[in-house]
């Protein structure tokens, strides 16, 4: 494991505004729901504060220029929050659940049992959301299973002018609006169908849609499998012209060589292989993430030919024995890897994979592990550079470097717990 001790001076600036968007908001989701408000034309100080990023302390925001990757914890889901070079902002993903599987345990909630994963990642969202938005310009969901999209739990409560339940992706547009939503299958949701989807939960996500989609609370739109502006930036692009993000994978097809392939051959197909995948470039920098993509293991390593070598990587399926196989890692190179993880299960994210992936020079960040498994398997734990907290990836301006903060997740205070980099892109 290895790990560096930086203290950076940081200067706080401010981002561009936009036009405000008012939301029907809800309350049922606990106390602090109602969002603060913010204005609608960000003041910019007179003279940039000067802060200090120090452990212990709380980490500083995003500033101009820099491109911030936040891999939420809440022990309940996956939830990624990007705020690009020039403050446009996306979500990747909402999951939310309760239920223990039959042979293994949940990890430990955070920051705690009585606050719902959704209203975790509104508050994270909130803090670190660029100053005068308040609003999502992107969610995007990878596929359609419960710690992606969330489960529909018998106490959760109907949004009724609706007819939705409030869960994972549905519950978190009360709290923080989206202003476009993308999937996978938009407008086709029967002629892209697989196996082993969150059908009850899929079928109230589409409820949510066509309520607010109908009503013109935002846009819907289906992942376009090598598109390269879908999710483009909104305030000053002409400023990052080294900016992007293409699209390489969906439906168990690639982007390869101008066009989309399906690798499947006539094998069952199921939902984790249809999640749709991306890589995001910024000069020298590259991160690519792929949903649960991996239990075909041809389909990754293809994936990973089309994307190339990557600074970081969040971990295909949460690290599990069918994901991230040495010959797509020995493709993509990562110095950085970021596995969600929620239940106390040694192979997910997969202890036995952490020898090859430290051995390639690769750093990894677990969002949680239990308890039981650091003190049975302590020497394979070591390994890992986090095995707790939120993970954040902050890359300079124009994407020559970047660093990785681990931040504390037991509380709303998001105060750094270590400091990783920087790290130099090739």
């Amino acid at each position: 494991m290895r790990r560096l001790i930086w203290i950076l001076p940081l200067l706080v600036l401010l981002s561009c505004g936009e036009k405000d968007v008012k939301m029907p908001w809800e309350d049922d989701l606990g106390k602090g729901d109602t969002p603060k408000e913010e204005p609608s034309t960000p003041s910019t100080p007179d003279t940039p504060t000067k802060e200090v990023i120090e452990i212990g302390k709380p980490l500083t925001a995003w500033r101009n220029g820099e491109l911030d990757i936040h891999t939420i914890s809440t022990g309940r889901g996956e939830c990624l929050f990007f705020i690009m070079p020039d403050g446009t902002t996306m979500i990747v993903d909402a999951g939310e659940f309760k239920r223990e599987g039959s042979s293994y345990k949940n990890v430990l909630q955070r920051p705690n049992a009585q606050v719902r994963p959704t209203q975790t990642y509104a508050n994270y969202i909130r803090n670190f959301m660029p100053s005068g938005h308040s609003a999502i310009d992107y969610f995007h969901l990878s596929h359609f299973h419960m710690d992606h999209m969330g489960n529909l739990e018998k106490e959760y409560t109907k949004y009724a002018d609706g007819d939705y339940t409030l869960a994972g992706v549905t519950a978190l547009y009360h709290l923080i609006p989206f202003r476009e939503v993308i999937d996978r299958a938009y407008g086709d949701y029967e002629g892209l169908a697989v196996t082993s989807m969150s059908e009850a939960s899929l079928a109230n996500y589409r409820k949510f849609l066509d309520y607010n989609t109908k009503r013109g609370a935002f846009k819907a739109s289906q992942f376009k499998l090598g598109a390269t502006n879908q999710f483009a930036m909104k305030y000053d692009a002409a400023s990052y012209p080294d900016f992007k993000i293409e699209n390489v994978c969906s439906n168990t097809k690639i982007w390869e060589n101008g066009k989309a392939v399906d690798i499947y051959e006539g094998k069952t197909k199921a939902e984790n292989a249809a999640s749709c995948g991306f890589v995001i470039r910024y000069g020298k920098f590259d991160f690519h993430s792929a949903g649960d993509i991996g239990d075909y293991e041809d389909l990754e390593y293809r994936v990973a030919k089309v994307v190339g070598q990557v600074e970081a990587v969040k971990a295909h399926h949460h690290l599990s024995p069918h994901s991230m196989c040495q010959k797509a890692m020995d493709v993509l190179l990562p110095q950085t890897l970021i596995a969600t993880s929620f239940y106390v299960r040694d192979i997910q994210p997969d202890k036995s994979k952490f020898g090859y992936i430290t051995k390639g020079g690769c750093d990894i960040y677990c969002t949680s592990v239990g308890e039981s498994l650091l003190t049975q398997y302590p020497d394979d734990y070591a390994m890992c550079n986090a095995t707790s907290g939120h993970i954040v990836i902050r890359v300079a301006p124009k994407g020559d470097s970047y660093m990785v903060y681990t931040l504390d997740d037991s509380d709303d205070k998001y105060r750094v717990k270590y400091i990783d980099g920087p790290f130099l892109c090739k």
